[in-house]
């Protein structure tokens, strides 16, 4: 786990000390602890949703900002794997009622899947529209994909595809689909016969 990676990569710098190791080393470590964070403020996200302790701040947000903001917080990660970010926004960006920061929370979730299940050297894409009385992200990638009668598990806890154990913490989707519906709204994942995945959240447009 990423804790276990920390101590191994840590242990080798500080016990081996060879220079040639140290780039990566410090990498590692640095990934590690990233992974490892994420996974704990997960957790207490989790854990504050069951006991009712987690509460929205709900104001007017323009949601190409966030949209933004959560592509540049991935951007590193993107790079490493030279996936390209893209988004296609709107002339007029909708206005959403809602909590900014669980917002940009569920697309860095969203993005960071994304990035993980996209061949290097392919895309993921962001779009946003409004539709309706909601505004609605679209994050692409050009990965696999989820077989149809799948898709509701990846939103249970802990589920991994198979073949890909170990591989992320189980807790980014259904935290986040838990986060939206807290939110006023939904998350739902959608199957493209093509190729590649593809998940809608949608979030209540301001009434401004």
């Amino acid at each position: 786990n990423s804790l276990a990676a920390v101590y191994g990569w840590a242990e080798m710098l500080v016990r081996r000390k060879d220079p040639a190791t140290v780039p990566r080393a410090a990498f590692e470590v640095l990934d590690s602890a990233e992974q490892a964070i994420s996974l704990i403020n997960d957790l207490l996200d989790l854990s504050r949703l069951d006991e009712d302790r987690l509460k929205p701040v709900i104001r007017d947000v323009e949601c190409g900002s966030v949209v933004r903001q959560a592509m540049s917080r991935v951007t590193p990660a993107a790079d490493g794997k030279s996936v390209r970010l893209m988004a296609d926004l709107p002339t007029e960006v909708p206005i959403c009622r809602t909590d900014p920061h669980r917002v940009e929370q569920i697309l860095v979730n969203l993005l960071g899947n994304a990035i993980r299940h996209t061949p290097a050297g392919s895309s993921v894409q962001v779009d946003l529209s409004e539709e309706g009385r909601s505004v609605v992200f679209r994050i692409r990638d050009e990965g696999p994909g989820v077989p149809p009668e799948d898709l509701e598990r990846v939103f249970d806890v802990y589920q991994t595809k198979a073949g890909e154990e170990g591989k992320g913490s189980g807790l980014g989707l259904p935290l986040s689909r838990r986060l939206a519906r807290l939110l006023g709204g939904e998350l739902s994942a959608v199957s493209h016969n093509g190729g590649g995945g593809c998940f809608v959240l949608q979030l209540p447009v301001s009434s401004k």
